[in-house]
């Protein structure tokens, strides 16, 4: 593919990391403080509510899993240009292990630094034992039980089954990989659903992880939406092939085969596929940017995934520390989005740059 055709790719890879960053330090650090103050083992704070927070919550659109969207999406359109470039299993596995693996290696790491530092100012015991931190580094938190350290890092824990998922479909089937893909997908999810409605979660241990794979294969849905785009973008299946394999990957991910309890997320799941769609097929070949939104566009682009992975914990300490001493909320906002664009343009430059092959 050319630059021209990933233009609108890089568009909205930072236009998403941009939605993923304001919702986690604007929304949900107020809203869910219940939720995070559990990952990182803190005490919960008198935290001012925000006059916009209602208005928020009360929208049909969840900018945050929005952005999340959009990543499952890029993921899915680029898997077929990734998997003929890296046609083997050890090729293609090596490729996504250096590409993902070292920078979230030291984004994981400084954050984790940042916890230990702020506990250690408020004269708290650093909070994670080492298993649960290997866990969470080597992407088996889920598969092993553990809680989240790191709340953003669950969407690289869907990747990485996705891309073995994929992998193993194309050793298979290289000709026609998106319908057998489609289709394999498909009848886990209901041998999976079967697992889960028929078995008793009380007499297995083991019930959990049903529970995980339903979850994931449900986004392997969105996933490979994206996929279907790029074969219709690259005319490698008919319209009518494309209309039928999205209907079906739609139909599953709103069927009773999944559940997903917040309207909001599932509209913003749909939208985010529908307008995908819209911008590759309208758009790529003819949308740019000019000037300073431009440069601005693509250097949040550049810097998408050490900024997607890196911003949570250093982020929120930095804010619980700064509320916890007494400061404004919002000098803590500002002081983690400094923090977030600093870092992730260092580690780009200074390690995923070098291990990206």
């Amino acid at each position: 593919m050319s630059n021209k055709e990933y233009n609108i790719l890089n568009i909205l890879r930072g236009t998403s990391a941009l939605f993923v960053l304001f919702y986690h330090f604007f929304y949900f650090f107020f809203a869910y403080q219940n939720v995070w103050s559990v990952y990182l083992q803190v005490e919960l704070l008198d935290l001012p509510q925000p006059f916009y927070l209602e208005t928020v919550y009360d929208f049909p659109i969840d900018i945050g899993h929005l952005g999340v969207a959009y990543f499952f999406l890029i993921s899915g359109f680029l898997i077929h240009h990734t998997l003929r470039q890296y046609d083997s299993l050890k090729l293609f596995l090596k490729h996504k292990v250096l590409r993902l693996w070292p920078t979230y290696f030291v984004c994981f790491a400084l954050g984790l630094l940042f916890v230990a530092v702020f506990n250690a100012l408020l004269d708290r015991p650093f909070p994670f034992t080492l298993d649960h931190m290997l866990a969470c580094l080597f992407w088996v938190r889920d598969i092993l039980g553990y809680p989240f350290i790191d709340g953003a890092v669950w969407t690289l824990e869907i990747q990485l089954k996705f891309y073995i998922f994929a992998i193993l479909i194309w050793s298979v089937w290289k000709k026609d990989f998106l319908e057998k893909a489609c289709l394999v997908a498909v009848l886990l999810s209901i041998a999976v659903y079967g697992i889960y409605y028929f078995a008793q979660p009380e007499e297995y241990s083991w019930f959990y992880l049903v529970i995980l794979f339903r979850k994931t294969l449900k986004f392997f849905m969105i996933i490979l939406l994206g996929s279907c785009a790029y074969a219709y973008f690259k005319k490698e299946i008919s319209t009518s092939k494309m209309l039928f394999l999205c209907s079906l990957l739609l139909a599953c991910f709103l069927s009773p085969l999944f559940s997903y309890p917040h309207y909001s997320k599932t509209v913003s799941y749909l939208l985010g596929s529908f307008s995908f769609f819209f911008f590759i097929h309208v758009y790529a070949q003819r949308m740019t940017l000019e000037g300073k939104i431009s440069k601005a566009i693509n250097w949040v682009s550049k810097i998408s995934y050490p900024l997607y992975i890196g911003h949570v914990l250093p982020g929120y300490m930095i804010m619980y520390y700064m509320i916890e001493q007494g400061y404004n909320a919002y000098l803590g906002i500002l002081i983690a989005f400094l923090y977030t664009f600093f870092m992730a343009t260092i580690v780009h430059q200074k390690v995923e740059v070098r291990f990206r092959s």
